[in-house]
């Protein structure tokens, strides 16, 4: 049985890719000339949690990460609502840049400081779907994939 295949395991991923993306988006916060090589250096793990987790999520979450032609109806519903919530948590993470962006304004050094933390935010709301599915959907049926753990193929 592979590691992402209940729903705890899933969480925890999610959470783990959450803890990246905040360590990411705190390195971006913090990347200016006094703390630079701080921010660097968080931000270096950071990343790799953060998109290793995601990752591992967008394989686990299977079907519904798919292409349309590929999904029935209830895996399209379910790859809708992971869209439709990930583009609300998109609008939210622009707000949050937004506010930083009216903060940086009066910092030297601006535009590297906005456009570090738009992309941290950016690549955060690349992987809300994932996220969104790793935590809403249910544990896997153990009989779908009985053959396939004693190797023998389906």
């Amino acid at each position: 049985m592979t590691v992402t295949r209940t729903r705890s395991d899933r969480r925890r991923l999610a959470v783990a890719a959450v803890i990246g993306h905040l360590v990411v988006i705190a390195g971006a916060a913090l990347l200016r000339e006094p703390t630079l090589w701080f921010a660097v250096g968080m931000m270096g793990p950071g990343l790799c949690l953060c998109v290793g987790a995601a990752a591992v999520l967008r394989r686990s979450v299977g079907r519904p990460g798919s292409a349309a032609k590929d999904l029935d109806e209830r895996e399209l519903l379910l790859r809708n609502r992971a869209h439709y919530a990930a583009f609300q948590g998109i609008c939210l993470l622009m707000l949050v840049d937004l506010a930083y962006g009216l903060y940086a304004a009066g910092q030297p050094d601006s535009g590297s400081l906005l456009s570090s933390m738009t992309a941290a935010l950016f690549v955060f709301g690349t992987s809300l779907p994932a996220l969104w599915l790793a935590w809403k959907l249910p544990d896997d049926d153990p009989e779908d994939f009985a053959d396939v753990d004693e190797g023998i193929p389906a």
